[in-house]
């Protein structure tokens, strides 16, 4: 819905019909009106022309009737221009030559295409000259003459959606830089990488870089700078769709084979700074030879480690497959010489942005997953296999965390061990011990409260830790699970055993010196239990309690 809101001034906007003659030879220009080409010339409103190798191409332009629209006409020279392009136009035919990447462009207008402001009478006798090369200019230019009104409203819807697309893909760029500071994932710098050579490609290609603030002097390395981030930002696309998808446990070879060609990427970055190579003759068909082998081989690989369950392979499918789709088209369009349909003008940055969104959603899913196998590995090392519940390195630490924070606030250990396991496991064998002890686990966490925390301690032994509840209430609560388990049938195949268990409780005080005594308190208590006849609960007493006691007793 953006893109077509942003498209549809351009719709609106409709460039005058013209005449177009590609000339063999340079036409005289020597007079103030020079000759017509001989031949009508084809009708269109855009006419398309290239010129390859070291040619120089001449091209006439005349328009189908005398210009009578309200306001003045416009001559619009856009596309991939990498050669000179120099034109020549009434009244005078003086040489004019522009690129997008000067510094003194028209700023009324987008840098989308190159401006040149014609006569408000121009007749359609007049033609207008374009020479294009020197170097030779493989990608196809596009010309066409509007009214200054139409164009600057088609420029605008272009200048709209260019800085939208742009704008979602810096965002998502902070917001993976973001990640990058607080988790340290190398996978997030390729991602920062590979966006911002893209970006970076974008803008200086379009020449709109060199519109900011201190980046005019780099025009001149007009052909440079595009070049050589188009070869790095696909070097680290590589770097970054190996590492996402993990593809070197998914799908090995072929992560070797996509490995290997992100080294003539980085060649080709370097190589496109050495002018005595002459560059500006193969460098872009060559990266895009690259591009095309380099795009069939990442879809494939990660199609197979999405197919092997990879996730993060299916978000790179899901991002890049209309990218890569339109990038495809794209390479083609350059390679064969074709006219860039306005279609994949501006669907090609909107599937980069698109991919942009997706991909930031995929790591973001990615960091989730590891956080999620982090929580569980966290779990497993905390949780007694058998019963689910705490094992005894946690119990005790939920137990010295308890004590740190309880402060003057109760605190109690309630020690629980069950009667006779020892025969249980030889008259029923030790698959009914291991039943009977998840039947006591269940039974306990349904006596105690969110806040306490129950753990395995040992065989069969298990130790509980009850917050902010005071000795009577602890010794309800282990009154409670003393009738719970004495209540319970566990069913090993036809036969049903019954057990007991025997608890000790202990509350914190001023004679409990650590976490540990009270642990020993408790454990001390559920011997008395055992002594006493077992399947009971025995508070704990001091030896202080038990000597007052027993003088109040004599008294």
């Amino acid at each position: 819905m953006l893109l077509l809101g942003c498209w549809s001034p351009a719709a609106l906007a409709e460039p005058a019909l013209l005449l177009v003659n590609d000339l063999t030879q340079a036409p005289d220009l020597s007079s103030t009106a020079p000759a017509l080409a001989t031949g009508p010339g084809r009708e269109t409103v855009k006419a398309w022309t290239r010129a390859p190798h070291d040619h120089l191409q001449w091209v006439e332009l005349r328009l189908a009737q005398d210009w009578h629209r309200d306001s003045s006409p416009l001559l619009a020279v856009g596309g991939a221009i990498g050669a000179r392009v120099v034109v020549h136009a009434p009244p005078d035919y003086q040489a004019v030559l522009k690129t997008r990447y000067d510094i003194g462009l028209d700023q009324g207008f987008s840098r989308r295409a190159m401006i040149y402001r014609l006569p408000a009478a121009l007749r359609s006798d007049q033609p207008i000259y374009l020479a294009i090369g020197q170097p030779g200019q493989v990608a196809r230019v596009w010309a066409s003459v509007d009214d200054i009104e139409s164009y600057r409203a088609a420029d605008l819807g272009f200048v709209r959606a260019n800085t939208f697309f742009v704008s979602v893909q810096f965002s998502m760029l902070l917001v993976i830089l973001c990640f990058w500071l607080i988790l340290r994932d190398r996978v997030f710098l390729y991602f920062i990488a590979y966006d911002l050579f893209v970006v970076l490609y974008a803008m200086t290609d379009s020449g709109e870089f060199y519109s900011l603030p201190g980046a005019a002097w780099l025009g001149q390395f007009s052909f440079h700078i595009p070049q050589s981030m188009s070869a790095l930002g696909s070097a680290f696309s590589i770097w970054f769709i190996i590492e996402f998808a993990e593809l070197r446990s998914n799908a090995p070879r072929m992560a070797r084979w996509l490995g290997f060609m992100r080294w003539p990427f980085f060649a080709l970055a370097a190589a496109t700074w050495l002018t005595v190579l002459k560059p500006e003759l193969w460098h872009s068909h060559l990266i895009n030879y690259l591009v095309v082998v380099a795009t069939g081989l990442s879809l494939a690989s990660t199609w197979v480690a999405w197919r092997r369950g990879n996730r993060q392979a299916g978000f790179f499918l899901l991002a890049w497959v209309p990218l890569l789709s339109l990038l495809m088209l794209r390479v083609v369009q350059l390679i064969a010489a074709l006219p860039q349909p306005t279609w994949l003008e501006y669907g090609f940055p909107a599937s980069m942005a698109y991919a942009a969104i997706v991909i930031a959603v995929g790591l973001a899913d990615r960091t989730l997953q590891a956080r999620i196998e982090r929580d569980r590995a966290a779990h497993m090392a905390q949780t007694d296999p058998l019963s689910g519940i705490l094992n005894r390195r946690a119990i005790t630490q939920r137990l010295e965390e308890a004590w740190e924070d309880s402060g003057t606030t109760a605190l109690s250990v309630l020690f629980l061990d069950l009667d006779h396991f020892k025969r249980i496991n030889d008259n029923f064998g030790h698959a009914a011990g291991d039943a009977c002890i998840v039947a006591v686990a269940e039974a306990i966490r349904a006596e105690i409260g969110a806040t306490d925390s129950l753990g395995r301690y040992g065989g069969e032994e298990f130790v509980i830790v009850l917050r902010d509840q005071g000795e009577a209430a602890t010794a309800r609560v282990a009154e409670r699970i003393v009738e719970r388990i004495a209540s319970l049938t566990v069913h090993v195949g036809k036969r049903a055993i019954t057990f007991t268990v025997s608890i000790g409780h202990a509350i914190r005080d001023a004679a409990t010196g650590s976490a540990k005594e009270l642990v020993e308190n408790a454990d001390s208590a559920q011997y008395q239990a055992k002594r006493a006849g077992r399947n009971r609960a025995v508070a704990f007493r001091t030896l202080q309690t038990r000597q007052n006691e027993s003088e109040h007793v004599n008294e």
